[in-house]
């Protein structure tokens, strides 16, 4: 393997590494013995969809865990994730402190110090829809015309029922093989998302303290490489330009 295809290699693995939350288990036991019908839940998938895209801004505290496999421990880590429209979002990790990763509008940035000490990604603004790290952009964009949607069995969550619901692409192309969802109708907001990725990873994103329309810090989607810190440019190793 070449330098530059080994680099690439180590940023599509980075990318998909950490952007799944740290999954502490529901405390959740079935609310009903059978599931809601296939049509209720699509429409409410339906509903949040509408609700998280046509929003300004959306805040929320996640803890991420990502599985694989193949042999070794999971990844945990947890933080505070952004969104503004389809194209700026960010994970601002507390666990691990400083990791960012951030959608500026014209490109994603990768800075993990935690696991790639002194160098910063910059990839292609198409990378996050393709790594799954889009929530409203992605996951949310006509999500009843792209995936087939099936009922699962309801989950009852600190006195709240939570729809579960698994998610299959109708085409190829998307980021993860089936996604199950667990929604919470009164928001409604996404709970917890479990992806299982051509990857051969297992992501689990658990939200809390969903807060649409928020206020959000300033700079919220800017970022600065430190000082000292490599920059590596996926389009350039690619031989084309990053989109600005």
């Amino acid at each position: 393997m070449t330098a530059r295809r080994a680099m690439l290699a180590v940023a599509v693995v980075i990318a998909s590494a950490m952007v799944a939350p740290l999954a502490a288990p529901l405390a959740a036991q079935p609310a009903s013995p059978s599931a809601p019908a296939d049509a209720e839940v699509a429409a409410l998938l339906d509903r949040t969809a509408t609700a998280y895209t046509g929003a300004r801004t959306l805040r929320a505290a996640f803890t991420q865990t990502l599985t694989t496999s193949r042999a070794g421990a999971p990844l945990r880590s947890r933080g505070e994730f952004l969104q503004q429209g389809a194209r700026r979002f960010a994970f601002r990790f507390t666990e691990p402190a400083e990791d960012r990763i951030i959608a500026d509008g014209d490109g994603l940035w990768l800075y993990l110090p935690s696991t790639a000490k002194g160098q910063a990604i910059r990839m292609p603004r198409g990378a996050a829809a393709g790594a799954g790290l889009d929530l409203v952009g992605g996951l949310l964009t006509e999500p009843t015309r792209r995936y087939t949607v099936r009922a699962a069995a309801d989950t009852l969550l600190e006195g709240r029922v939570l729809r579960r619901m698994t998610l299959t692409p109708r085409s190829g192309g998307a980021p993860f093989t089936t996604a199950t969802l667990w929604i919470d109708p009164t928001g409604p907001v996404i709970r917890r998302a479990i992806l299982l990725e051509p990857t051969g990873f297992t992501r689990t994103l658990d939200f809390t303290q969903v807060r649409l329309n928020a206020r959000l810090p300033r700079g919220a989607f800017t970022f600065i490489p430190p000082a000292g810190v490599r920059v590596i440019d996926q389009a350039a190793l690619l031989g084309g330009v990053v989109p600005r």
